[in-house]
């Protein structure tokens, strides 16, 4: 989306207008293993460059589901693309795979730079309970991701893993980075990387949750803070400079929490997604009862923030698509305002990428004012698509 020429606007009721959005596939690639996991790059000039994460559970017809669950072997795959502009066959393709990496099974990335080093870098959580560090560097024209450091988490899976570098990303300040880590044994560990030597140090492992951790996400405004969310319907605040001890213990949610995301752009707004299908907006002020929520009719597996009014979710809702929702008034309920369903199985990994409306114009795309990437587990899925955002009068659109 273009700041300048193509920003959505704020809902003004006075005029009894509201933003719809519209999706265009642009793309579709076939990550062969369920994809759960879609990550663009923030950091110039990689904004066209994304990560996708897959993971299949290897079954045994002699064993019964809880066995296999654990102790069956979880097998995945890092896919690394860019998308490009018109290509010299003039075939109408988007994506270009750059790499493509054997892994364990991938549950979550996330990606940030370190200033101080230059490194851009990619954590990503496994199936076998490990936090990978990768660099993304360029060699002999070559973008590609370098495996840098490896940290064992649990004995269970890394379900989801968040970096404190927030805000810090568009700033010229840089604070030693931290990474939380939560798993299918309730656990939430903290790391610091240390960005001279490569290696990761543990902090502090603790038991937040009686059942899995689905969800752990930083507090962009302060690095000290996180947040978890887990099976046991419970929504949790910590400080790292108190310890392994929650700080505020929520259970306002009605089943598991599976999402929360800060919002780089609000200082007090957070956002939650849970299996009770229910969107809620919080002031982390007041994390007592939530501002305001709405129904998406799915659970809610990933929620992202867009990066340019910060009004915008794009929602993963595991059976009914990939949905966006205007959250411009946080006291309001949010509404929906655009349903993806071109995906056949499970909605689980999405992302908007940063790229800005003019480098969308220069890979060849006049339609949309931002790319964003899908993908879907079953039907093994990843789409790359633009959406573009629309002012309506709020009478004529009924």
């Amino acid at each position: 989306m273009d700041p300048e020429s193509s920003k959505p606007h704020s809902i003004d009721q006075s005029r009894k207008m509201r933003n719809l959005a519209s999706f265009s596939t642009m793309d579709t690639f076939n990550t062969e293993l369920p994809a759960d996991s879609v990550e663009w790059c923030p950091i110039e000039p990689f904004q066209n460059v994304f990560a996708c994460g897959t993971y299949k559970l290897i079954e045994d017809e002699e064993k019964d589901i809880k066995e296999q669950n654990k102790t069956c072997e979880r097998i995945g795959r890092i896919y690394l693309f860019c998308v490009v502009g018109q290509t010299d066959n003039n075939e109408n393709k988007k994506l270009l795979l750059l790499q493509q990496l054997e892994s364990p099974g991938v549950l979550d990335m996330k990606w940030t730079e370190c200033k101080n080093s230059k490194q851009i870098l990619l954590a990503v959580a496994t199936s076998i309970g490990d936090l990978q560090l990768f660099q993304l560097k360029v060699i002999e024209d070559a973008t590609k991701l370098v495996l840098i450091a490896q940290e064992k988490v649990c004995d269970g899976l890394a379900l989801s893993l968040d970096w404190s570098i927030g805000t810090s990303l568009s700033s010229s300040h840089q604070t030693i980075p931290h990474i939380a880590v939560s798993d299918s044994q309730g656990q939430i560990s903290h790391f610091t990387y240390h960005c001279d030597t490569n290696n990761l140090t543990s902090n502090f492992t603790c038991r937040a949750h009686k059942f899995e951790a689905w969800i752990v996400a930083f507090d962009y405004w302060d690095e000290n803070v996180f947040y978890s969310g887990g099976d046991d319907h419970t929504f949790q605040s910590f400080d790292a400079r108190i310890g392994p001890k929650s700080v505020m213990c929520n259970k306002f949610h009605n089943a598991g929490v599976t999402s929360i995301q800060s919002n780089v752009g609000k200082p007090f707004v957070l956002a939650t997604g849970s299996y009770d299908e229910f969107l809620r907006l919080w002031d982390k002020r007041n994390l007592r009862a939530p501002l305001s929520r709405c129904c998406i009719n799915s659970g809610i597996w990933r929620l992202k923030w867009d990066f340019v009014t910060h009004n915008f979710l794009l929602a993963a809702c595991m059976y009914d698509g990939f949905k966006i929702v205007d959250c411009s008034h946080e006291t309001m309920e949010p509404c929906i305002i655009s349903n993806y369903r071109e995906h056949d199985s499970l909605a689980y990994g999405c992302d908007w990428s940063f790229l800005p409306k003019k480098d969308l114009l220069d890979l060849d795309i006049h339609m949309g004012d931002a790319l964003v990437g899908t993908c879907s587990f079953k039907d093994c899925a990843l789409k790359l698509s633009s959406v573009q955002f629309t002012m309506v009068d709020e009478q004529t659109s009924v």
